[in-house]
């Protein structure tokens, strides 16, 4: 079962995104506040994480950030999930390395296609590259087509 994390300082919106997403047999983990949502990334190593921004004490762009930073190059999606839809707070998410801005109200479905986008998009990142075949050699080519080589 894929964990996903659920960070949001509202108990009725993380149990609304945890009632959307278990309908759809994700694990989900919850946390209600930044220093909350960095210890579970680190405790229960979720595949996705949908990320309020307006959170008292540490918000969800510093939780963003902190990630980020201390986890540099990790395929961990994260949507922003928030009301803060205005362009400073979208540009701010973007910047420090959001992977998709969705404003609240939220359409269930919209976050359920976004959520299977990004843990797709990882998977297919984590997947082991199929080696190339080994290219023939201009000879055996040649001999393989019956085609001798030209004199030049």
């Amino acid at each position: 079962m894929i964990k996903v994390l659920v960070v949001d300082d509202e108990p009725t919106v993380r149990g609304l995104v945890r009632d959307v997403l278990e309908m759809d047999d994700y694990e989900v983990v919850e946390a209600a506040d930044g220093p909350g949502a960095l210890a579970a990334v680190a405790e229960h190593n979720p595949k996705l994480l949908v990320l309020d921004i307006m959170m008292p004490g540490m918000s969800g762009l510093d939780v963003l950030r902190e990630l980020r930073k201390n986890h540099p190059g990790t395929a961990l999606p994260i949507i922003l999930l928030t009301a803060a839809a205005d362009d400073d707070t979208t540009w701010a998410g973007w910047t420090s390395g959001a992977s998709v801005f969705l404003p609240k109200p939220f359409d269930p479905t919209h976050l359920l296609d976004w959520v299977e986008r990004l843990i797709a998009q990882v998977d297919d990142a984590a997947a082991p590259a199929v080696p190339a075949a080994r290219p023939a050699a201009d000879d055996e080519l040649q001999e393989s087509s019956g085609v001798l080589p030209r004199d030049s």
